[in-house]
């Protein structure tokens, strides 16, 4: 058989009903080719655009396209949990004759894919030249895979090698346990903020998973420093909670001085998904530094006793 890891070219086609990938022999017959490791439909994103819900609408359309990238995979040499490999893109349809290593077989149509050799022509070359390395999404229908490009380098042959690094964060979210919060309607909006947080990241949809996380900061200050005659605002009750805590008083739930500033840069953060903010710093909010609310809120709430491992 056929080897694919050091191809410039291959074929994709379907042999009765099963997906067959031909690369070109020494002797010119595209010959059948097992790859060694995953061949995944990639779909890139610029750092705006995996920012957000849009961009990755449409970035999960291309992926679930006739003709998506492919992403041939290899180890790679920062170990796991970052992959490596080759992009493939579509280059055109063509009928080839090809063969199983033993016999010649009838011709068939393929879709005829060549290695990504230069980054001039791309966008995630233009990306990485002004410093916004953007990323690639792949998996099911949902695309639920998203990978920052982390580096990019060229093999003997010209192609271009990526490295790529999970937009995730590093480790899963604990079970979150509100039963402290004594007010059945704020305890109910508490535990649906969660969820829509964990959804949202489950579905990289950062600027909708700061709010999300934002709403839960604000019920539980608001829980921990008001009460229900007087409405409070995250800022304002900030301002109240940073009191509380220099005059070194109790409150309803134990915040620390490092609480209130993960809050307060989460409070912040928020403020940066708006669309006057964004117009003003020219920026989306980047999906790597969205993980970090997620991770500061998960802080607070072991913090505060309000969460549990799985």
């Amino acid at each position: 058989m056929g080897s694919i890891e050091q191809a410039l070219k291959f074929y994709v086609a379907e042999w009765h009903g099963s997906p067959l990938i031909l690369v070109p022999s020494l002797g010119g017959i595209p010959e059948v080719a097992v790859p060694s490791y995953p061949l995944l439909r990639v779909s890139y994103l610029s750092p705006e655009e995996a920012a957000t819900e849009q961009g990755l609408a449409r970035a999960k359309t291309k992926l679930q396209g006739g003709h998506p990238l492919l992403f041939l995979t290899t180890p790679s040499p920062d170990g796991p949990p970052s992959r490596s490999g080759v992009i493939f893109r579509y280059e055109q349809s063509v009928r080839v004759h090809w063969t199983d290593g033993r016999n010649g077989k009838p011709e068939i149509e393929a879709d005829e894919y060549l290695a990504v050799v230069t980054l001039s022509r791309y966008s995630w070359g233009s990306d990485l030249q002004r410093g916004r390395p953007g990323c690639f999404l792949s998996g099911p229908s949902n695309g639920d895979n998203l990978w920052r490009v982390a580096r990019v380098e060229a093999d003997f042959a010209g192609r271009q090698l990526f490295t790529l690094s999970p937009v995730r964060l590093a480790s899963g979210l604990p079970d979150a346990d509100f039963s402290a919060i004594d007010n059945d309607l704020l305890r109910q909006k508490l535990e649906r903020d969660w969820d829509e947080a964990q959804r949202c990241l489950a579905n990289n949809l950062y600027s909708s998973m700061i709010t999300a996380a934002k709403n839960v900061v604000e019920s539980l200050v608001v829980f921990a420093v008001g009460n229900p005659s007087r409405k409070l605002t995250l800022e304002q009750g900030l301002v109240e909670l940073r009191k509380t805590l220099d005059a070194r008083q109790p409150c309803r739930l134990p915040f620390t001085f490092l609480d209130y500033h993960l809050m307060s840069k989460l409070r912040i953060l928020h403020g940066h998904t708006h669309s006057d903010r964004v117009e003003i710093s020219g920026r989306l909010v980047d999906p790597g530094f969205a993980l970090t609310v997620l991770a500061d809120l998960v802080e607070v709430l072991k913090s505060v006793g309000l969460s549990r491992p799985k």
